[in-house]
């Protein structure tokens, strides 16, 4: 591609065929490494380093877990959404939607809890990523952990993203790179994808919480904005932890 128009749409093309891929599959589980932005209360940005592992069952299950940083693991189950953090020794319980789709937008849009992959876990990706405001598309050639990959970049609506998928075989991302430029301290978060699975073992077990019995439960603040707009939403209660 020689031209912006060209450019979009290349690399709009290979994020179709991205999505159509991962679209497929009931299950996958992913590995990571990461790097990301921490901002705090006080504005004071960290950066932190994580390993990754994140499981999905379409419709409507996932579990996530970073070694590393806080040491954030999360279970969904088509009801709540329960988020553990090991390294504080608490946990958060609360309502949710009945499938990913629609979890990962409450989390967004309620909660500003965005997950940097979550548009991944879309029942389509594309549609999650793409829309008719956004610009770039294919920057060229590069290289990712020594596999030969295309180099994406977009721009949208408070939100810059980089993909790099290999220019062969399988068309799953080899990274990601999210600058949420919305957000306060514009954080960024770049994950580099170790392992796909599409025939990942998992049961409904795989997404009951397992939170120790000392973690204390606290509460999940909803944004203003969405308490505002939106009907009210019963309380969440901290659960019982599930014990292991």
């Amino acid at each position: 591609p020689t031209t912006d128009a060209e450019r979009l749409a290349r690399g709009r093309e290979l994020v179709e065929q991205m999505s159509t891929r991962l679209a497929a599959a009931t299950a996958v589980r992913v590995t990571t490494t990461e790097v990301r932005d921490v901002v705090h209360a006080s504005g004071r940005k960290e950066t932190v380093s994580l390993t990754g592992a994140y499981t999905m069952r379409r419709p409507d299950r996932f579990h996530t877990k970073a070694t590393g940083g806080r040491g954030l693991e999360t279970w969904y189950n088509g009801k709540t959404l329960t988020i553990a953090m090991h390294a504080d020794k608490v946990f958060a319980q609360a309502p949710m939607p009945d499938t990913i789709d629609r979890t990962l937008d409450a989390l967004a849009e309620r909660y500003d809890v965005p997950l940097p992959m979550g548009d991944l876990f879309h029942s389509s990706p594309a549609k999650a990523l793409l829309s008719d405001t956004t610009t770039g598309g294919y920057v060229g050639t590069d290289n990712v952990g020594g596999t030969p990959a295309v180099h994406l970049a977009f721009k949208d609506i408070g939100v810059d993203w980089d993909l790099w998928p290999p220019t062969q075989g399988d068309h799953l991302p080899l990274r990601l790179n999210v600058a949420q430029k919305s957000r306060t301290g514009q954080p960024t978060a770049d994950l580099t994808f170790t392992a796909w699975d599409f025939g990942p073992q998992v049961t409904d077990a795989t997404f009951v919480p397992k939170v120790p019995a000392e973690f204390e439960g606290i509460a999940i603040v909803q944004r203003a904005a969405a308490v505002k707009n939106t009907p009210p939403t019963p309380a969440a209660e901290p659960a019982a932890p599930a014990k292991k």
